[in-house]
C-alpha cells in the first residue's frame, strides 16, 4: 500500500473540508441578513411547482426547501434560524442544489465506497444531532414529508459530488517550486509545510469555484422559479 507523508495526509483532510466549502463559494449571501428581518414577514402557502431542470431532472420547489435545509445544518446553521432563511439567499441555494446534481451525475450508477459511506453515516448522525431529540428530527421530516430514505439519497448525492470534484482538482491544487518560493518570500515565518497546507487550501478553493462555474455553463440548466414574483418560497 502507498504510504503517504504527513503533508500529504493534511492536504488531503484540507482538500475533504475545501470541497465542501467551495460549494459555498455561489452561496455568499446565505444568512448575511439579520436573523430577525424575515421574523414577521408572512409566508403564503405554495402549491408544489418546478424550481428547476438539470439536463432533465426536475428539481421540485418541496426538494428545494429541504434540501436547502440539510445543507445549511451541515454548515453550521442552527435549526432555529432554518425558520428564518432570508429570501435574498434562496437563489444561490438553488445554485448549490443543482451544481450536487451536475457533479453526482458521472457516478451515480457506481456504489459508493467504504470511505464514502462512512461519511454519508457521520452526516446522517450529525444532522439527527442537530435536532436535539428524536422526535424534534422526526417533526422536521414529517414538516417536509421526507423520510430516512430521502435523507440517505440525499446525503449520497453530497458525497459523490464532493468526492468527483475533489478528484478533479485535488492534483491540480499541488502547489508548484515557483510558488513555494513566491510563498517563503511572503511568509518567511511559516514551515515549509505549513506553507504547502496554506498554499493548497488556497488553490483548491479557486479552482473548485472555476470547475463549478464550467460546469454549470455546459449543462443544460433551466431555473424555472422566479423569486421576485413568488416571494418568500421558505
Amino acid at each position: 500500500m502507498l504510504q503517504l507523508s504527513p503533508t500529504q495526509l493534511h492536504c488531503q483532510q484540507i482538500g475533504r473540508q475545501a470541497t465542501q466549502l467551495a460549494w459555498l463559494f455561489l452561496c455568499l449571501s446565505i444568512f448575511l441578513a439579520p436573523a430577525n428581518a424575515f421574523a414577521d414577514a408572512k409566508r403564503p402557502k405554495l402549491e408544489d411547482r418546478i424550481a428547476a431542470i438539470v439536463n432533465g431532472e426536475v428539481i421540485l420547489l418541496s426538494q428545494l426547501r429541504f434540501e436547502a435545509r440539510l445543507n445549511l445544518l451541515r454548515t453550521g446553521v442552527s435549526v432555529q434560524a432554518l425558520e428564518q432563511i432570508p429570501q435574498s439567499s434562496w437563489p444561490a441555494l438553488l445554485d448549490m442544489i443543482i451544481a450536487h446534481r451536475l457533479w453526482a451525475a458521472s457516478s451515480e450508477r457506481m456504489e459508493l465506497g467504504i470511505e464514502q459511506l462512512g461519511s454519508v453515516a457521520l452526516m446522517a448522525e450529525q444532522l439527527k444531532t442537530a435536532f436535539g431529540t428524536e422526535a424534534d428530527y422526526q417533526r422536521f421530516l414529517q414538516k417536509y414529508e421526507m423520510d430516512s430514505a430521502d435523507i440517505q439519497a440525499i446525503l449520497e448525492r453530497i458525497v459523490r459530488a464532493e468526492s468527483n470534484l475533489q478528484t478533479r482538482v485535488r492534483l491540480r491544487a499541488q502547489p508548484n517550486e515557483l510558488e513555494m518560493q513566491k510563498a517563503r518570500e511572503a511568509s518567511p515565518g511559516l514551515s515549509e509545510e505549513q506553507l504547502r497546507a496554506k498554499l493548497f487550501e488556497e488553490k483548491f478553493k479557486l479552482l473548485s469555484r472555476q470547475e463549478l462555474e464550467a460546469q454549470r455553463k455546459k449543462a443544460d440548466v433551466r431555473v424555472l422559479l422566479n423569486f421576485s414574483r413568488i416571494g418568500d418560497p421558505g
